[in-house]
């Protein structure tokens, strides 16, 4: 019997799970910026995640990069300088109802900058029996130290 416990060992070891690890790609060309967009899974308590099945699509001066799905990121390389970033359900590629978000964002040569999608349920506007739950979306500019860290448990897209 402890035989083939030891047999076991090592194919229970690989399921452990290990920390995730990411490191962020830097721009090709020195004069350019990298811009990472990421849409981690939200911090409401329950096993519940608003919005999981819906994506928005992704709009950077008015050229799709693709869509933003859950608990995923995605990188764009710029060049310097100031842009429009539209997060939207109005495209075919979208399957994503709440209203559009739009920013503008300036980037420097060599830079590497973080957008968070942070989709949550609004507990403080939800109620029992309420037909529809309610959401808050935001597009938040995150310092690296804090985005590397969310960043790792999603998925490249």
């Amino acid at each position: 019997m402890p035989h083939r416990l030891l047999l076991l060992l090592p194919l229970l070891l690989a399921g452990c799970s290990s920390p995730a690890y990411f490191q962020a790609v830097p721009p090709s060309n020195p004069q350019h910026a990298m811009l990472y967009l990421y849409r981690p899974e939200a911090s409401n308590p329950g096993l519940m995640q608003p919005l999981r099945y819906d994506y928005p699509e992704v709009f950077i001066d008015e050229q799709s990069i693709g869509t933003l799905k859950f608990n995923s990121h995605r990188h764009v390389e710029l060049t310097p300088g100031q842009h429009s970033i539209r997060i939207t359900g109005l495209s075919q590629a979208a399957r994503w109802e709440p209203r559009d978000i739009q920013q503008k964002l300036t980037l420097a040569p060599a830079q590497i900058k973080y957008l968070k999608l942070d989709v949550q349920y609004n507990l403080d506007e939800m109620m029992l029996g309420q037909p529809k739950p309610s959401y808050t979306i935001y597009l938040t500019p995150m310092r690296s130290e804090d985005a590397v860290y969310e960043i790792r448990h999603t998925k490249p897209q």
